[in-house]
Protein backbone atom coordinates (compact mmCIF):
# COMPACT_ATOMS: atom_id res chain seq x y z
CA UNK A 1 0.00 0.00 0.00
CA UNK A 2 1.77 3.53 -1.15
CA UNK A 3 2.42 5.80 1.95
CA UNK A 4 -0.84 8.04 2.40
CA UNK A 5 0.69 11.45 3.24
CA UNK A 6 -3.06 13.16 2.84
CA UNK A 7 -3.78 10.89 6.02
CA UNK A 8 -0.76 12.29 7.70
CA UNK A 9 -1.79 15.91 7.31
CA UNK A 10 -5.42 15.10 8.13
CA UNK A 11 -3.83 13.73 11.55
CA UNK A 12 -1.47 16.34 12.54
CA UNK A 13 -4.45 19.02 11.77
CA UNK A 14 -6.60 17.23 14.47
CA UNK A 15 -3.74 17.34 16.34
CA UNK A 16 -3.02 20.82 15.85
CA UNK A 17 -6.79 21.66 16.08
CA UNK A 18 -6.76 19.41 19.23
CA UNK A 19 -3.95 21.31 21.19
CA UNK A 20 -5.31 25.14 20.26
CA UNK A 21 -8.93 24.37 21.15
CA UNK A 22 -9.31 26.33 24.46
CA UNK A 23 -6.16 28.18 24.20
CA UNK A 24 -6.61 30.41 21.36
CA UNK A 25 -9.13 30.80 18.28
CA UNK A 26 -7.68 30.03 15.05
CA UNK A 27 -7.99 33.53 14.90
CA UNK A 28 -5.62 34.54 17.57
CA UNK A 29 -3.11 31.74 16.44
CA UNK A 30 -2.80 33.12 12.71
CA UNK A 31 -2.11 36.74 14.13
CA UNK A 32 0.52 35.06 16.60
CA UNK A 33 2.29 32.94 13.73
CA UNK A 34 2.12 35.84 10.93
CA UNK A 35 -0.65 33.92 8.85
CA UNK A 36 -3.64 33.66 7.61
CA UNK A 37 -7.35 32.39 9.47
CA UNK A 38 -7.86 30.46 6.48
CA UNK A 39 -4.08 29.15 6.49
CA UNK A 40 -4.76 28.10 9.98
CA UNK A 41 -8.02 26.44 9.22
CA UNK A 42 -6.18 25.15 6.25
CA UNK A 43 -3.33 22.93 8.67
CA UNK A 44 -5.99 22.09 10.76
CA UNK A 45 -8.22 20.07 7.87
CA UNK A 46 -4.62 19.05 6.77
CA UNK A 47 -5.19 20.55 3.47
CA UNK A 48 -2.09 22.71 3.50
CA UNK A 49 1.34 20.73 4.23
CA UNK A 50 2.96 22.21 7.52
CA UNK A 51 6.57 22.75 6.80
CA UNK A 52 8.12 21.43 10.12
CA UNK A 53 9.15 25.00 11.09
CA UNK A 54 6.06 25.99 11.05
CA UNK A 55 4.72 23.29 13.08
CA UNK A 56 7.57 23.88 15.73
CA UNK A 57 6.40 27.55 15.85
CA UNK A 58 2.88 25.81 16.26
CA UNK A 59 3.53 23.93 19.29
CA UNK A 60 5.76 26.77 20.75
CA UNK A 61 2.67 29.20 20.30
CA UNK A 62 -0.21 26.24 22.00
CA UNK A 63 2.38 25.78 24.70
CA UNK A 64 2.95 21.70 24.02
CA UNK A 65 5.83 19.77 22.74
CA UNK A 66 5.86 19.76 18.75
CA UNK A 67 5.83 15.73 18.82
CA UNK A 68 2.57 15.72 20.08
CA UNK A 69 1.33 17.24 17.13
CA UNK A 70 2.78 14.53 15.07
CA UNK A 71 0.80 11.04 14.94
CA UNK A 72 3.04 7.71 15.73
CA UNK A 73 3.34 4.89 13.69
CA UNK A 74 0.32 2.88 15.24
CA UNK A 75 -2.06 5.77 14.79
CA UNK A 76 -1.26 6.48 11.87
CA UNK A 77 -1.33 2.29 10.57
CA UNK A 78 -4.70 1.88 12.20
CA UNK A 79 -5.89 5.02 10.55
CA UNK A 80 -4.77 3.54 7.44
CA UNK A 81 -6.40 0.59 7.37
CA UNK A 82 -9.20 0.30 5.31
CA UNK A 83 -12.65 0.97 7.41
CA UNK A 84 -15.42 -2.17 6.63
CA UNK A 85 -19.03 -1.99 6.93
CA UNK A 86 -20.91 -5.00 9.13
CA UNK A 87 -23.52 -7.82 7.69
CA UNK A 88 -26.14 -5.36 9.81
CA UNK A 89 -24.84 -2.04 8.15
CA UNK A 90 -25.04 -3.45 4.74
CA UNK A 91 -28.45 -4.51 4.82
CA UNK A 92 -29.40 -1.13 5.74
CA UNK A 93 -27.59 0.25 3.33
CA UNK A 94 -28.92 -2.33 0.84
CA UNK A 95 -32.58 -1.66 2.68
CA UNK A 96 -32.04 2.32 1.95
CA UNK A 97 -30.63 2.16 -1.95
CA UNK A 98 -33.46 -0.04 -2.42
CA UNK A 99 -31.61 -1.89 -5.26
CA UNK A 100 -30.27 1.01 -6.67
CA UNK A 101 -26.02 -0.13 -7.34
CA UNK A 102 -24.74 4.08 -7.68
CA UNK A 103 -26.82 4.63 -4.57
CA UNK A 104 -25.53 2.13 -3.29
CA UNK A 105 -21.92 2.82 -3.72
CA UNK A 106 -22.34 6.40 -2.33
CA UNK A 107 -23.67 5.19 0.87
CA UNK A 108 -20.94 2.78 1.52
CA UNK A 109 -18.56 4.79 0.73
CA UNK A 110 -20.06 8.16 2.87
CA UNK A 111 -20.44 5.92 6.32
CA UNK A 112 -16.48 4.54 5.73
CA UNK A 113 -15.14 8.65 5.39
CA UNK A 114 -16.72 9.33 8.17
CA UNK A 115 -15.47 6.66 10.13
CA UNK A 116 -18.94 4.94 10.77
CA UNK A 117 -17.52 1.68 9.61
CA UNK A 118 -16.09 -0.91 12.08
Amino acid sequence: MPFNSDLLYQLIGRRVRDARNGKMSQAKLAQELGLSRASVVNIEAGRQRTPLHVLWRIAEKLQTDVALLIPDQSEFNSASTPASLTSEELSKIEEAAAGDPDTRRRLEQALQRIGRAK
